[in-house]
């Protein structure tokens, strides 16, 4: 019997919990060397037992995406300990949730250093080792970078901040020769642990948001944006009607959004959240339990890239 030959090596920040995790486990499933890395070693714990049951070998890597230098050492010892890297999924983020009145200026600076800057800071270390094996980089964005989102301005500017910088880095890259693709996977809201780790600004979480996509999906959309070198993808159908929608009758879009935020302002229930922005809060866990729905989007296109073969 022929062995199996050795899957791709995989770095995946934000791993501890929801899409990070989730994205672990499907590279997991190719037999990849899948580096987890988050604040907390709970969770990166938990997520790599399940990356082990899924068949890949995990690294845990604990690091903060916002401290520069210690991240760029721990994203230089992972290469060094799985000989290069092949594929970079930048996911760490967090949020404030709040009327931007009510937002304390901390947690609105903190949320874009753990979302932009922390996004900038991982793609600075790592690129030098992707160039090297002429890999892929991966970045988890929003709908919240063509859609505002009230209520989560600091994480909406954030969101709007890492498009801009993906999309001049594809285009510099690409002027310079470089072997590295660059993609963007836009979800919209996702059934992970994300919404009750928010840091609550007025006693309130986000409400339940009804059918939520499955983190799985956004999973299998990174997985094929690596493989195939896709420029991006985002995850659900009714997310892209939703740009469409927001681009071509704005101020339609913009009165339904503000009754949102007027609505969602005092629907969700009372708590202050787990506050990642601040602190770690991922438990190994994917999903939250809300109503979530399938993305057919991207499971279609991850079962028609698995019929043709590998760049």
């Amino acid at each position: 019997m022929t062995s199996r030959p050795p899957g791709p090596r995989v770095l995946v920040t934000g791993a501890s919990s929801g899409i990070g995790m989730a994205t672990a486990i499907e590279f997991a499933g190719e037999a990849g060397r899948v580096a987890l890395l988050a604040r907390g070693t709970e969770g990166l714990h938990r997520a790599a037992d399940a990356v082990t049951e899924a068949g890949g070998s995990p690294l845990v890597v604990p690091a903060d995406v916002t401290q520069r230098g210690s991240l760029a050492a721990a994203i230089d010892r992972t290469a060094a300990d799985l000989g290069g890297l092949d594929v970079v999924v930048v996911n760490a983020g967090g949020a404030a949730y709040g009327a931007f009145s009510a937002t304390d200026p901390e947690d609105f600076d903190r949320t874009l250093d753990v979302t932009l800057r922390g996004a900038v800071n991982t793609v600075r270390a790592a690129l030098p080792h992707l160039e090297k094996t002429g890999g892929a980089l991966v970045v988890v964005g929003s709908v919240a970078d063509k859609i505002p989102l009230p209520l989560m301005s600091a994480y909406t500017a954030a969101k709007h901040g890492l498009r801009g910088f993906v999309d001049a880095l594809t285009l510099e890259l690409r002027s310079q020769g470089s072997p590295v693709s660059v993609s963007l996977v836009t979800p919209g809201p996702v059934d992970t642990p994300f919404w009750d780790n928010v840091a609550a600004q007025e006693g309130r979480l986000p409400p339940s948001l009804p059918l939520a996509y499955d983190p799985v999906d956004v999973a299998k959309a990174v997985a094929e944006c690596a493989r195939r070198r896709r420029a991006g993808m985002t995850v659900g159908g009714a997310m892209i009607a939703a740009r469409a929608l927001h681009s071509l009758v704005t101020p339609l879009s913009s009165f339904v959004l503000s009754r949102f935020g007027r609505w969602a302002r005092r629907a969700g229930e009372p708590g202050e959240g787990q506050r990642a922005i601040a602190k770690p809060a991922g438990r190994g866990e994917l999903r939250a339990g809300l109503s979530s729905r399938p993305s057919l989007l991207a499971r279609g296109f991850a079962a028609a890239g698995g019929l043709l073969p590998r760049r």
